[in-house]
């Protein structure tokens, strides 16, 4: 807004004129304000109603996958079809979480506007927690094969092991949409003199340059890799704002001409303390 100086106004019209302006730019500040609050209102309460059912969803699936192992004992019981449901549910169980890291997803990013993003934190095996991660998502991605390159004893750190879980939830996620079945996908964890270094590869293509400085902002996707994929651009920005609240920084690792491996790795440091 640009106010229109008149020719022969006085002073005490032009600062009057001005004072109408600035009032006019306050009152649209406090509207667009309340806009957002609303909308951060709305969006949170969206992610709570949707948390809401997916709990007794996993916890009953759960309860099913045990009475069947129970049943397997029993020769008697044991069948192909018993198998067969078995595979089923634990892909309920693994979309369930997969749903419910989304919902998390937005609900964090509500919390990251208004200020509101904390972390629970404990002590926690880093090593088993990505293990844990890879197996949840083995049964939506049957045509992919995982590697897990860790250590085989614990490192143990002072994290928020439910936000280190939606991370590399997001992270194997993301390398899941984006190469194809039948290829590869790595994650390495390694000791570091501070703490510990997480990295996942997939073999899909490559992600430009050009593209890399909005690859972490929040509803954004970039067009190189969106293709006919669906998603809502918050998985990364969720994943960079975890790490970098346990004093880590999330970074696409750049390409070079020696490298041997084709495709695309995110990697993170933890420090083993805050």
């Amino acid at each position: 807004m640009v106010m229109q100086v008149q020719h022969g106004q006085s002073q005490e019209e032009v600062i009057e004129a001005l004072q109408h302006e600035v009032d006019e730019l306050r009152a649209a500040n406090r509207s667009l304000q309340d806009q957002l609050a609303r909308k951060e209102r709305f969006t949170a309460m969206i992610a709570h109603e949707l948390r809401g059912p997916l709990s007794p969803i996993i916890n009953y699936a759960q309860i099913l996958t045990r009475n069947l192992g129970i049943a397997k004992d029993d020769p008697k019981k044991a069948s192909s079809r018993g198998e067969a449901t078995q595979r089923q549910l634990n892909i309920i169980i693994s979309q369930a979480r997969r749903l419910a890291r989304l919902v998390n997803d937005l609900l964090d990013s509500s919390h990251l506007t208004s200020g509101q993003f904390t972390l629970l934190r404990a002590e926690c095996d880093i090593t088993k927690l990505a293990r844990e991660a890879v197996e949840y998502l083995r049964p939506v991605a049957p045509y992919h094969e995982f590697s897990v390159e860790a250590p085989e004893t614990p490192i143990i750190g002072n994290w928020d092991s439910g936000r280190l879980q939606q991370a590399l939830g997001n992270l194997l996620d993301n390398a899941i949409k984006y190469s194809d079945e039948g290829t590869v996908i790595t994650l390495r964890i390694r000791p570091t003199e501070e703490g510990v270094r997480i990295s996942v590869h997939n073999q899909g293509a490559s992600i430009p340059s050009t593209d890399i400085a909005q690859l972490f902002h929040p509803y954004t996707r970039v067009q190189a890799t969106s293709g006919a994929r669906q998603g809502y651009g918050l998985g990364l920005y969720i994943t960079k704002s975890i790490i970098e609240a346990h004093g880590g920084k999330l970074r696409l690792e750049p390409h070079t001409e020696e490298h041997t491996q084709q495709g695309t790795t995110f990697s993170f440091d933890l420090p083993l303390q805050p």
